[in-house]
């Protein structure tokens, strides 16, 4: 996995620091003080720490857990290098720990992503069922290769 991209890094230390510090802001009601937390524990939790492929399978590696993803027949790999361009976030987590979630461009349309560093990004798409992923792995290339074949 490729580690966190300075955007990423940007986020998760500010929001680590803006709940270390509500509850020395006067006047802060409490619930707030603790909702920051959770938030960043849970979004922790989703966080991409690896990923292993296996034959037809791609298994996102999660802090407590594991994500499998069975690749359709006919997935193909490549590099995004661009794929910020235009890029929405629709559902999902867009900094804190990584970006995860529900994205959308125009190159790709809508696609899910497990990911901690927008330039090592590379998409695994298939026309079965309109299959699009994007992930951040350390070597892109040996990753799209040995999708690709």
């Amino acid at each position: 996995m490729a580690p966190m991209d300075i955007m990423a890094k940007v986020t998760t230390v500010f929001m680590i620091a803006a709940a270390g510090a509500i509850p020395f802001i006067l006047d802060q009601v409490m619930y707030f003080a603790a909702f920051l937390p959770v938030v960043i524990f849970v979004t922790w939790l989703f966080s991409v720490t690896g990923y292993t492929l296996k034959e037809n399978t791609l298994i996102v590696a999660r802090p407590l857990w594991t994500t499998t993803i069975v690749l359709p027949p006919g997935s193909t790999a490549r590099a995004e290098p661009e794929i910020r361009k235009g890029l929405l976030k629709t559902m999902g987590n867009g900094g804190l720990f990584g970006y995860t979630g529900g994205f959308r461009n125009k190159k790709l349309g809508n696609f899910k992503t497990y990911a901690t560093n927008w330039s090592h990004a590379v998409s695994v798409t298939s026309e079965v069922d309109n299959f699009r992923i994007v992930v951040t792995p350390d070597e892109v290339g040996i990753f799209i290769q040995s999708i690709n074949g």
